[in-house]
């Protein structure tokens, strides 16, 4: 069965909502227009859906402009911002990074909406400042965005298809749950877990590892509240793994961009080479079954 990308998704301010789009222009860092805004709290750590009472920035929505975004929110009024240049010392995990504050408006503005003191920052495009990625993760110019820890999520519509007869009756679990920048179809399920370099055009990914999950696929993204604790709770009986380098429950490859380019949805993806399942999967009552 031939294989193509089935969508293309991008979450221009981290942890709000994400965007079909035709087409990604793939950068080094990751698609452009990704996670290329961000939320710190008052010591400058980031914030996310799974911040305490944050789950409600699923529901802001943002929209690039010429000079500028503009965000929106449920009862809020439209917030327009330009670039900022003013230079704040924030931290990502355990990244110290250095980006672009929005100003007084915007965080006042953020703040209200989530009833906590934030601050809108955008990602420097200044060399100097690049969020390199681990060593051991590194190809040769790569670094990423705001996004957790890796330029692109690549998942499958097979493997959701294969993990909705185990949710409980009546629990739908969308992919927009999982906040995939590419979605594949034509593998089947789980397969995903043994591509390593595919081509889309003239693009070169490198699939690197399972994707660990957390709370932010309990949110139901159309709403911005958690009913219950699938799919976490499904992964946990079926997708749960342990190695030397990595545990947790895993949907999904995280990757990295060898060849930059542009890829659209419906575009043809070639299988350069294929690997191992991730040892953390050994044990998981589901996974590819070759």
């Amino acid at each position: 069965m031939a294989i193509n990308v089935a969508s293309c998704h991008i979450y221009p301010l981290k942890s709000a909502a994400g965007q079909s789009v035709d087409a990604l222009k793939l950068l080094p860092r990751g698609p452009q227009g990704d996670r290329e805004w961000m939320l710190v709290d008052h010591e400058g750590v980031f914030i996310t859906q799974r911040t305490r009472g944050c789950e409600k920035l699923a529901l802001v929505t943002a929209e690039r402009t010429e000079d500028g975004i503009v965000f929106s929110a449920p009862d809020r009024q439209l917030l327009f911002v330009s670039m900022p240049e003013k230079e704040i010392a924030v931290q990502i995990w355990k990244d110290d990074v250095t980006a672009l504050d929005a100003g007084d408006t915007a965080a006042d503005w953020f703040s209200d909406y989530l009833e906590m003191p934030c601050r809108l920052v955008r990602l420097s495009e200044h060399d100097a400042h690049k969020r390199m990625l681990g060593e051991k993760w590194q190809v040769k110019g790569g670094h990423v965005s705001f996004a957790d820890g890796f330029p692109l999520l690549v998942t499958s519509e097979a493997s959701l298809a294969a993990l909705q007869p185990h949710f409980p009756d009546g629990e739908d679990v969308a992919m927009t749950r999982f906040r995939p920048n590419i979605v594949l179809s034509g593998v089947e399920a789980f397969e995903e877990d043994v591509l390593y370099r595919i081509k889309i055009g003239g693009v070169v990914l490198r699939l690197m590892k399972p994707c660990t999950r957390c709370k932010i696929t309990t949110i139901t993204q159309e709403t911005g509240a958690a009913a219950s604790n699938e799919p976490l709770k499904t992964l946990t009986k079926l997708r749960r793994g342990k190695s030397d380098d990595l545990a947790g429950v895993f949907f999904g490859q995280n990757a990295v961009i060898e060849q930059t380019g542009m890829i659209r949805a419906g575009d043809a993806v070639e299988v350069l080479e294929r690997q191992e399942m991730h040892p953390a999967l050994a044990m998981a009552e589901l996974k590819f079954a070759g």
